[in-house]
């Protein structure tokens, strides 16, 4: 598969959006143009051809078909297809890498560098649990249909934001490859962060992902080198210091939006991690942030 590269200084120049729905038999035109079309699969499934590859795009996945390149369906869907598309054009030629090459030091690159510069689209991938991808293309569908907004630029940082948490995902997906995390246990990860408001258990993760408990935990642990009931802990602390820090919430209430049914007991795990209480945490986060002024 095809990794898209594209310089990410500047944003993605939106052309148009929509949400198409076929109730009947969908075959996607034969066309080559000079545009970028992203694709975003709903329901049903869509068969598409590009670069000689044939694609069978489902829900929460996704194509990203390249300007100047032939794209057209190469089957007719069958039953409903909804899909999200948009076209855009980018400000410099969108190159194309492997994934060996991407491996071999693209990502360590864009992970450790400062400048962060890149858009990295996969040809052809899925959306992660968290579900962040479809909320910002929805989002760039509404803003599209507005009659009045003060800027058409902001459907190009729309669009550039859509693209850049694909790239985030992808990144973060194979950051977890890259440490020996299986698909499977990344998936949880995802869940985990998707869900983090919720007063989870690990026996419902289990079961939602069709795993006895104490397998899933003995494999979360050997794979992460920490318990899955730390991880969970962890994830909605680190969200927790957050909202500490940008909004003005009482400490019951950032211990309830994150999941934690006890507020003694959110307390207790935030000085575990943090070294301090919440209240302390949220005093040096303001002093430092008078201080930067």
């Amino acid at each position: 598969m095809r990794y898209f590269l594209s310089d990410a200084n500047y944003p993605l120049k939106y052309l148009s959006c929509g949400n198409l729905i076929s109730k009947q038999e969908f075959l996607h035109v034969r066309r080559n143009f000079n545009i970028n079309v992203l694709i975003m699969v709903k329901e049903g499934l869509l068969y598409i051809a590009q670069d000689g590859v044939n694609y069978e795009v489902g829900p929460n996945q996704f194509i990203l078909l390249r300007a100047k390149e032939e794209h057209y369906g190469y089957k007719p869907s069958t039953g409903k297809l909804s899909y999200l598309w948009v076209h855009f054009v980018t400000n410099d030629i969108m190159t194309v890498t492997t994934k060996e090459s991407f491996l071999n030091g693209i990502m360590d690159r864009t992970i450790e560098s400062t400048q962060n510069n890149f858009y990295i689209i996969p040809e052809y991938g899925e959306i992660a649990l968290t579900q962040r991808a479809p909320l910002l293309f929805n989002q760039l569908l509404d803003l599209s249909r507005q009659e009045m907004i003060y800027s058409n630029q902001i459907i190009d940082y729309a669009l550039s934001l859509l693209i850049m948490e694909i790239s985030q995902e992808f990144i973060e997906m194979h950051y977890k490859i890259q440490h020996n995390i299986s698909p499977n246990i990344a998936r949880v990860m995802e869940w985990i962060k998707a869900n983090y408001y919720k007063p989870i258990t690990v026996k419902e993760i289990a079961n939602e992902f069709g795993y006895n408990s104490d397998y899933l935990s003995t494999l979360f642990k050997k794979t992460t080198d920490i318990t899955l009931t730390n991880y969970i802990n962890k994830t909605r602390i680190e969200i927790s210091k957050s909202l500490i820090s940008n909004y003005d919430l009482s400490i019951k209430e950032v211990a309830y939006s994150c999941g934690f049914s006890d507020e003694k007991y959110f307390l207790k795990i935030f000085k575990k991690l943090e070294g301090m209480t919440p209240s302390q945490y949220k005093k040096a986060f303001t002093r430092k942030m008078i201080n930067d002024r």
